[in-house]
């Protein structure tokens, strides 16, 4: 960027050189030609060729037209700005005073070359060792330092101007750029740009500018609106800057800019106004490369949806349409990446979606610097329930460590399922309270390795597609050698269910798990794969007499009362309700007549227990 702004300041310099050669306008144009050359090779080292006409005018314009030039640097092999045509205009008046003042500048088909400064070497991380990356973080922390320093003592401008220049006009020009490592050329097409008033003293300058992007997926960037630029200073200022920019994302994105840029330093202060597609928003945003946080951002929006942040072109046509495979999550984490960014950010988003859930009034707080990601604060409403926490994310060394703790009051459960697209199993409200860790190389290793407790309460539940009472009714009523003749809801309403969860190894185990019908007791343990998706869970079940109100065969006598009916429930996520829970009547049959052999043998011992008994007392009170 900055070879980019000394070119132009070059190319407006050669067009001053040349202007001052108006001078002698009764000059014939060879002479005129010829001194323009020399002074260009004595101002730059630099050849001016002009292979197409050259002229004079005094009307409408005072100044001189050109066409066919090239201009080629000392030491280039080839041209290095190439211009279709060009016309210099230059105020009457103090040229009396043998003073030149440019009055307009106008350029069409203009081509300048340039090759490309080698990228900053990029460092793999991935193969250090832990005191190695250590050793890394301090030595990037110095060098950001020195190499702020040494922007900070630069001169502003390298180039020295004067630049007075009431219009300039340049259409149709491209800027090549030449990758010298690949040999690759990249094209910026710069296809309108119009200003008035150019100085150097920091006075507004009125601007306009279309830019392209050409390739697979092609980019537009157009701004409107003024800057004002101060030579002694390199500073940039910037004042109801609309920017409208195309193809980057599916929607086209809409900036207004006030602010700050310094361009030694590398660095920028803007408040903001963003449209994007639904999407508004409206903030505040620093950039500084020898700083930190490099990019310090204060933004709220009325919908953050990832979805309007696709890229458009074949890239995203491709993935909206499902041709993209899925990430697996046996993939490495991206740590190599998540070291180099430095960030500070404050977000606060009225309705923000992540793929099927959206959350209400998100606010959270995120703070990256050296592999470590750190959510301070994350609240908002979900499913309608109030979410509340706290995560961080530890890449400074190979092996990740992930900490989470918060809470979900009241989620509604019904609201959750459909979010998933999943069938209505379950309605209700769940509270969780959980306080999590993790560590590993990939998203499923960090899965696998969740360690910490889970509470959860429910309020109002309801088990739909499978019926507990029937279920157990059906035992009892087997019990009774009877059938059942009422029509049982197909649904479970549960009175109380809630859980101690202790994640661990990659499932969730449930202990104790305890629930409460109108009748029935219910407790017992389970577990839960992360991964797998499925769950196996074992109730004992109590009964109590107010079963029968549900039908008369279902009679709960006082020796089923004596006994826990084992409900097994298992299946994955995704199954049919129906089929995922069943009473062992076997275990119930074997029992109860355990129980009925005790029950017997305890009657069988009392009678002999009381006939010794009353044998003894006779035995003791004989004949006197």
């Amino acid at each position: 960027m900055r070879r980019a702004i000394l070119i132009t300041c070059t190319v407006l310099l050669l067009l001053l050189v040349a202007a001052v050669l108006l001078l002698p306008l009764f000059l014939d144009r060879d002479k005129v030609l010829a001194m323009a050359t020399q002074a260009v090779k004595e101002k730059s080292g630099a050849t001016l060729v002009v292979d197409g006409d050259l002229e004079l005018s005094l009307f409408p314009t005072l100044g001189v037209s050109f066409s066919a030039a090239s201009i080629t640097m000392q030491g280039s092999n080839r041209p290095d700005l190439e211009i279709g045509a060009a016309q210099v205009g230059v105020q009457l008046l103090p040229l009396l005073s043998r003073q030149v003042e440019i009055d307009t500048i106008s350029v069409s088909d203009l081509t300048a070359r340039l090759v490309a400064a080698p990228p900053a070497e990029r460092v793999d991380t991935s193969g250090y060792s832990d005191a190695e990356l250590e050793a890394w973080y301090a030595q990037r922390r110095r060098e950001r330092e020195a190499a702020g320093q040494a922007a900070g003592a630069e001169a502003a401008l390298a180039v020295p101007l004067a630049l007075n220049v009431s219009s300039l006009e340049i259409t149709d020009a491209r800027v090549e750029s030449l990758d010298a490592e690949t040999g690759q050329t990249s094209v910026l097409e710069l296809r309108s740009l119009q200003a008035s008033g150019l100085n150097l003293d920091g006075a507004p300058i009125p601007l306009s500018l279309a830019l392209h992007v050409p390739g697979e997926a092609p980019l537009d960037i157009a701004a409107e609106g003024e800057i004002a630029i101060a030579a002694d200073s390199d500073k940039l200022s910037f004042e109801e800057l609309r920017v409208d920019i195309s193809g980057a994302t599916a929607e086209p994105v809409a900036l207004t800019l006030a602010g700050t840029a310094d361009l030694g330093r590398q660095s920028a202060s803007v408040t903001l106004a963003l449209e994007l597609g639904p999407t508004r928003g409206d903030g505040t945003l620093r950039y500084a490369s020898f700083e930190s946080p490099q990019i310090d951002a204060d933004l709220h929006l009325n919908l953050l949806d990832p979805a309007l942040l696709v890229l458009a072109g074949p890239e995203a046509a491709d993935t909206a349409g499902g041709e993209t495979p899925a990430a697996s999550g046996d993939e490495p984490l991206p740590l190599d990446a998540i070291r180099t960014i430095d960030t500070r950010a404050a977000l606060r988003v009225d309705s923000a979606r992540f793929g099927a859930h959206t959350i209400e009034n998100l606010s959270l707080r995120l703070r990256a610097l050296e592999g470590v990601i750190e959510l301070s604060e994350v609240s908002g409403r979900l499913h309608g329930g109030q979410l509340a926490a706290a995560a961080t994310f530890d890449g400074r060394h190979n092996i990740a460590q992930l900490r989470n703790q918060g809470g979900l009051d009241a989620l509604d459960i019904a609201t959750a399922l459909a979010a998933m697209e999943s069938a209505p199993v379950l309605s209700g409200s769940a509270s969780l309270d959980w306080e999590l860790a993790a560590q590993g190389g990939s998203v499923n290793a960090l899965t696998a390795a969740l360690t910490g407790p889970v509470k959860l309460a429910t309020t109002d539940i309801v088990l739909h597609g499978t019926s507990v009472e029937r279920l157990l009714c059906r035992a009892v009523a087997l019990t009774n050698n009877e059938k059942l003749t009422s029509t049982f809801e197909p649904d479970t309403h549960f009175t109380e269910l809630y859980a101690d969860v202790a994640i661990a190894g990659g499932e969730a185990r449930l202990a104790p798990l305890r629930a409460q019908l109108d009748a029935v007791s219910l407790s017992g343990t389970g577990s839960f794969d992360l991964l797998a998706q499925d769950f196996d869970t074992t109730f004992k079940a109590r009964l109590s007499p107010g079963l029968e109100e549900l039908d008369p065969a279902c009679r709960v006598s006082k020796r089923l009362t004596a006994i826990d009916f084992p409900v097994n429930c298992r299946g994955q996520v995704s199954g049919t309700p129906g089929d995922w829970c069943k009473v062992d009547t076997e275990e119930i049959i074997t029992d109860l007549a355990v129980n009925e052999g005790k029950r017997k043998l305890e009657k069988k011992a009392g009678k002999l227990f009381n006939k010794l008994l009353g044998g003894s007392k006779d035995k003791g009170q004989g004949p006197e």
